[in-house]
């Protein structure tokens, strides 16, 4: 089964709902196709079989991070850079406005599905702009600005989900430049990334062979950032800090004796904008 890189996002959304009420996703079963089961069981055997709780894992701390951060509010614009499949819009409040931003090819076939699914009755109504960019070039960025003209009075919640591992540490500077460009003072960016640490275990290791033996993806930067990545960045302050592992703890769906070297452990950041 050939698989390219950004059918990645059809492998997220079935691992979501293999496990829909830790994931907090009853939406993502939606996205499930042919052949995603078999390619789950290949990459648990070649990579890790924990990858479906803790991709699982990650929609339930970003879910809650949102619903905080939300609901109560009013006149907020969420924004998600690198969407994939994820339904995040679906659970929120319906006055909640939703920029999701992506490749050309998730874009235009999430677009289209989304309108039968309304259409069905599968999913409440909601306002979504898509916007097909690149968020690491100027003109990517130029594209998502204009649309934020019509919301100047909104405050901003902004989600960067499983991103950072396919690009360089400068387009990771780039994105984030440009989010706290486009933030104001009590703005949210929600971040998620691999901790450097995690270089030296034998699962990273399978999984960086996987992307390029298998996926095709020899160009893949497989990018880690440091905790003091996150803590140090001018304009913001981190104001919260979890891994999948932490969460899979105190949700009691990983076992207290499992150690962070044997699972691909991301870390999740929220951050407040702050004056410089």
């Amino acid at each position: 089964m050939e698989i390219f890189v950004h059918d990645t996002a059809f492998m997220i959304a079935y691992y979501r709902a293999q496990h829909e009420v830790l994931s907090r996703d009853p939406f993502a079963k939606l996205w499930l196709r042919p052949g995603l089961e078999r390619w789950a069981n290949e990459f648990a055997e070649a990579v890790s079989e924990h990858d479906e709780i803790l991709h699982s894992l990650r929609n339930r701390f970003f879910h809650d991070a949102l619903d905080d951060l939300i609901t109560g509010h009013e006149s907020t614009l969420f924004i998600n850079l690198g969407a994939g499949f994820s339904m995040y819009p679906y659970v929120l409040p319906e006055e909640v406005v939703t920029i999701e931003v992506d490749f050309e090819e998730i874009i235009s076939y999430k677009k289209h599905k989304l309108v039968s699914f309304e259409n069905q009755q599968k999913i409440p109504m909601r306002k979504v702009i898509h916007q097909q960019a690149d968020i690491t070039t100027l003109e990517g960025q130029l594209a998502i600005q204009n649309l934020l003209k019509e919301f100047q009075g909104h405050r901003k919640v902004i989600l960067i989900e499983g991103v950072f591992f396919f690009l360089s540490e400068a387009q990771i500077a780039s994105t984030i430049s440009f989010c706290k460009q486009i933030m104001n003072e009590g703005d949210h960016l929600l971040c998620v990334s691999f901790d450097d640490s995690v270089k030296q275990t034998d699962v990273f290791e399978r999984l960086t062979c996987y992307f390029s033996e298998v996926l095709k993806s020899e160009h893949n930067p497989h990018t880690t950032l440091p905790h003091r990545h996150y803590k140090t960045l001018s304009g913001f302050e981190l104001v919260n800090q979890s891994s999948g592992l932490e969460l899979g703890r105190m949700l009691e769906v990983l076992p207290n004796s499992f150690s962070e070297e044997e699972i691909l452990n991301e870390y999740y950041y929220v951050l407040k904008r702050k004056p410089d």
